[in-house]
């Protein structure tokens, strides 16, 4: 099974230090109600409830170079369950620049509920450095 450490270290600089600037409030995970009874644990939720996120640090391709369709069927999951909590702003949160390049394909081609919004959010290189070997070490390229 793949060590997720890091993407977790990922979505945590994400959640506290870019979305807090960003922003100018504090994030954290929480689990909410969504409007069909249920509950969906989202990866940033600001203070006020106002603003709801997920945080993806998928790119767009298999470590092969084909297209990511489990990693966009994620993505899609993920929009379903923003779409069903009250907020004033629903974002999905990307740090891969490929990744923000086909979802902005996608909106473009009207494939993305008008009331999701994409953001690219930029590591660190330090932080990005630690995702990439880790992508890699998950995917069999470093034995």
């Amino acid at each position: 099974m793949a060590d997720t450490r890091v993407q977790l270290e990922v979505e945590d600089w994400v959640r506290r230090n870019w979305m807090a600037q960003q922003y100018g409030m504090s994030f954290s995970r929480e689990r909410l109600r969504l409007r069909s009874g249920g509950v969906f644990d989202f990866d940033a939720v600001s203070a006020d409830q106002s603003i709801v996120a997920t945080i993806s640090t998928s790119g767009s391709k298999t470590s092969g170079g084909k297209n990511a369709v489990g990693k966009m069927l994620k993505l899609r999951s993920d929009m379903l369950f923003l779409t069903m909590i009250d907020a004033k702003r629903r974002i999905v949160v990307l740090t891969e620049r490929d990744m923000c390049d086909q979802c902005e394909k996608e909106m473009q081609g009207g494939r993305v509920p008008p009331e999701i919004e994409f953001v690219c959010a930029i590591l660190p290189d330090e932080i990005r450095t630690r995702l990439i070997a880790a992508r890699q070490k998950a995917s069999g390229e470093f034995a």
